[in-house]
């Protein structure tokens, strides 16, 4: 049992740490222009932390697929429907984003030859991927605080589910970018960040089935 909780745990955290250094790269490169001359020129400039942008958000999508697939193992026991809603919901966001990275790519990396070298085209990429950001940040703050409600008990404890509510608060927040503005994004980064942190922890730290009292509970009531 210690293994897959253990992969799970290196999973968020990585995660965690994924997620905030990709936010430092976007505040490195600022936000995109609103007209396609521009977003060329703004691309030629930065042309190389948005390919690192790309790269990092490819590898916390990737290892966000054990990091979630754990967490519902962590919290199936306690309350399997709310667990299954917010893992679900999650599990949703992952294939989101790697649409998005490639969409987001063909500003940075030629495909045989082809890339984007219009003004409208340039537009309709960055107006796809900016808006897609907009429904992951939604779907997130949906997720966690979904998964915040059956942290309530067992080993996660009210705090981390109180932590993860305020993660949602800034998600939503945060999901439009030009009205609240990098301060507000700034803090809703951060508490994603520490909640990935925090449940990675905890899951990490599970040992053993004496952990999970109602798994055990199950375990034993199923023994001849």
């Amino acid at each position: 049992m210690n293994r897959p909780y253990r992969l799970g745990g290196i999973s968020f955290i990585v995660v965690g740490i994924l997620f905030l250094t990709k936010y430092a790269v976007e505040l490195s490169v600022g936000p995109p222009p609103s007209d396609g001359a521009e977003i060329l020129a703004w691309v030629a400039a930065n042309e190389l932390l948005l390919a690192l942008g790309n790269e990092i958000l490819f590898f916390a999508a990737a290892f966000l697929i054990p990091a979630v697939i754990t967490l519902y193992w962590g919290l199936a026991g306690v309350d399997r429907t709310t667990a299954a809603t917010g893992s679900g919901v999650f599990a949703a966001v992952i294939p989101t984003i790697f649409v998005l990275l490639i969409v987001q790519g063909r500003l940075v990396y030629p495909i045989y030859g082809l890339h984007v070298d219009t003004p409208a085209v340039a537009e309709l990429v960055v107006a796809v991927y900016y808006g897609g950001l907009h429904a992951v940040a939604l779907l997130f703050g949906l997720g966690t605080i979904v998964l915040s409600v059956a942290m309530r008990r067992g080993v996660f404890g009210r705090n981390l589910a109180l932590l993860g509510v305020a993660a949602c608060v800034f998600d939503v927040l945060s999901s439009y970018p030009e009205t609240v503005g990098p301060l507000v994004i700034l803090v809703s980064q951060a508490l994603f960040a520490g909640w990935c942190l925090a449940v990675g922890s905890k899951l990490f730290g599970v040992r053993d089935l004496a952990t999970r009292p109602s798994m055990l509970a199950s375990v034993e009531g199923s023994t001849p």
